[in-house]
């Protein structure tokens, strides 16, 4: 069962570390702060076709040294995955709504990020692709880690907060 609930943290955990800070220092980190989505299109061993032009409506948000999941509330989306509408939206969209969930903690590292969850540390490698990221987990799997690649996207777009009681936005909280 725990394999089914941590896909979500796996997946922030590779959203947050996307772009390579520019530095001739191989121990410098990546820049992991904002909001990252899996790339609607793409599986667990097969990168998306369509370059993550499409984004899954569920992903994280990074700020600091703590990691949360996000699911997008907004989204009204005709063209995702099994024809599921509002399961996915654009990467090019001004902005979202997202419901946030406290998730854990993470640490950059030089060639990835570690997600702790449960108690549970794991380290994840990133490798940059064209538009996006492909996430791994590496060294002992925890508990909670599923073994598959994740392909993740960072969102460049305005994140806005529904309040926790429903759905509508909650404009006192922005990222």
């Amino acid at each position: 069962m725990m394999r089914r609930i941590f896909p979500g943290v796996l997946a922030v955990a590779l959203m947050s570390f996307i772009e390579m800070s520019p530095s001739a220092n191989a121990s410098q980190v990546m820049d992991l702060d904002g909001a990252w989505f899996s790339c609607e299109f793409a599986h667990s061993r097969i990168a998306p076709e369509d370059g993550c032009e499409m984004l899954d409506d569920d992903g994280f948000l990074v700020v600091g040294n703590t990691i949360d999941q996000i699911k997008v509330r907004d989204s009204k989306e005709t063209a995702c995955r099994h024809n599921r509408t509002g399961n996915c939206f654009r990467r090019d969209q001004p902005g979202v709504v997202v419901k946030r969930d406290s998730t854990g903690t993470f640490r950059p590292t030089a060639d990835g990020f570690q997600i702790k969850y449960w108690g549970c540390a794991q380290d994840y490698k990133m490798a940059a692709r064209n538009g996006y990221f492909e996430v791994k987990p590496a060294g002992d799997l925890c508990f909670w880690t599923s073994d598959k690649r994740y392909f993740l996207a960072r969102f460049t777009g305005n994140i806005e907060f529904a309040s926790q009681e429903s759905d509508t936005p909650d404009l006192s909280s922005r990222f």
